[in-house]
């Protein structure tokens, strides 16, 4: 549990505390939505010691949980829901650890409230910190995964409050890499912040892993609980960001066999499989094997369109221009190939130019300006027109190069490998054989010098 403002009305926790929670609830609650019996029913709860029903009684009372949304300041709600997720301790300790069922119908309460006059944005902020306080108080990884799950899934559900994923939110920094672990102006609100102890608390988190990968191994989650919070994250992101398609890429990925598919899986594989031709470059690493993930090998022979769409992903992982625009001409042209799934033909050729390039990169060291013209299909030829697709590769971070503009040459420094089979293997034996015969031919030049020298 973390710590919280004090808050004005509740002072302290003392053994009326139950009772200044229900009258603070009531008081607060708008008045078309209160049950005639709510005070009554929870003082008979309250005088039972029976904090399963007192519970139950404030989950089932809209103008109770309503209450919780019109308090003002925030801090007065969240010192007020803390107080109520507290009893869930009582009922574990009293019935034999039956408050999950209890936790997961109080974020059901809090996540399905709708109140009239209130902007969204405003009501999901309210609702991401008082489920914060909510899994705070979770001791079960799963537990906290659902919770978490739903946070998630209210700040992507409209783009006012989507700024909630954004790095430099609480929330955000659990999606986005190279965070700062202290987290230290994560939010604006107070109240949002109180998810942040446990949140950060990951010590196998390292910077090029997300802080919610690295908590999910750390917990003792289903494949089916992870599932869900990665589509909650996917589904909450922008369309064309490179964060939404990183975990869809990981939700694919969890499906481990094809026995496993259903048809959720093969809807996010195909949705990966748009995504990673849409921007091959920016997640490059992270897309470079999926081919071999079972739910995307399944659309090769899921139907006619996601098969196409397959080989299409293939073309994109391993092949160059030449062969993008065949496999569109020979599969019906680009209103069939690219059309169905919202492509840009435009933007596809962009890409499949940098990524032709990075293959001749990794087939030759050298690479004379005008075979980078002639496998670019560059339809200006000249210096210019080549060095600016030159440009562009380096600049995508999968290349390394310089150009020798005085020899019309690509001197390729470093370069990406988009596929590494027995042709590449062979290429690289030959290239450290070579490295192998240099040195030997140092080796013997300074012995020969050594043996001059004491001869002499």
């Amino acid at each position: 549990m973390v710590s919280l403002s004090p808050s004005s009305t509740l002072v302290n926790v003392a053994e009326d505390a139950e009772l200044r929670l229900i009258r603070l609830l009531a008081d607060a609650s708008p008045a078309y939505l209160l049950g005639a019996n709510f005070v009554r029913d929870c003082e008979a709860c309250i005088v039972n010691a029976d904090a399963r029903k007192l519970i139950e009684t404030v989950i089932r009372d809209a103008g109770a949980i309503g209450s919780l949304f019109v308090l003002e300041p925030v801090d007065e709600a969240v010192s007020a829901f803390s107080l109520l997720t507290a009893l869930l301790a009582k009922v574990t300790q009293q019935q034999q650890g039956e408050g999950g069922g209890l936790a997961q119908a109080l974020a059901d309460a809090v996540s399905n409230v709708r109140l009239e006059g209130r902007e969204p944005a405003q009501l999901v902020e309210r609702q991401v910190s008082l489920l914060s306080v909510l899994y705070n108080m979770c001791p079960v990884g799963n537990e906290k995964c659902g919770v978490l799950a739903r946070m998630i899934g209210l700040a992507g559900s409209s783009p006012s409050s989507a700024r909630l994923l954004e790095a430099g939110q609480p929330l955000g920094n659990l999606l986005h890499e190279d965070v700062d672990s202290s987290f230290s102006s994560a939010s604006s609100s107070a109240a949002v912040t109180s998810v942040l102890p446990q949140l950060s608390s990951s010590a196998s988190f390292t910077p090029s892993t997300p802080r919610l990968i690295s908590m999910l191994d750390s917990w003792d989650v289903t494949i089916s609980e992870r599932r869900q919070l990665y589509r909650a994250v996917a589904q909450g992101m922008p369309k064309d960001s490179p964060r939404k398609q990183r975990f869809l890429l990981l939700l694919v990925a969890s499906y481990k066999d094809q026995a496993q598919l259903d048809k959720n899986g093969l809807a996010v594989a195909t949705e990966a499989a748009v995504g990673a031709i849409r921007d091959p470059v920016s997640l490059f690493v992270h897309q470079r094997n999926m081919m071999a993930l079972p739910a995307v090998m399944a659309l090769a022979s899921s139907n006619p369109s996601t098969s196409v769409l397959f080989g299409l992903l293939k073309v994109f992982q391993e092949g160059k221009l030449d062969r993008y625009h065949a496999y569109v001409r020979e599969n019906g042209g680009e209103s069939k190939v690219l059309a169905p799934w919202g492509l840009s033909p435009e933007t596809c050729v962009e890409h499949m130019r940098i990524l032709s390039l990075c293959s001749l990169a990794s087939e030759f060291e050298e690479i004379p300006y005008s075979v980078v013209a002639e496998t670019l299909l560059l339809d200006d030829a000249g210096a210019d027109g080549i060095e600016r697709w030159v440009i562009a590769a380096v600049s995508s971070g999968l290349l390394s190069a310089k150009m020798d503009q005085l020899q019309g040459k690509v001197m390729v420094e470093r370069c990406v490998v988009r596929r590494f089979d027995i042709e590449q293997w062979k290429v690289l034996q030959s290239r450290l054989q070579r490295w192998k015969a240099n040195v030997g031919g140092v080796l013997r030049g300074i012995q020969q010098t050594n043996a001059a020298a004491a001869g002499g």
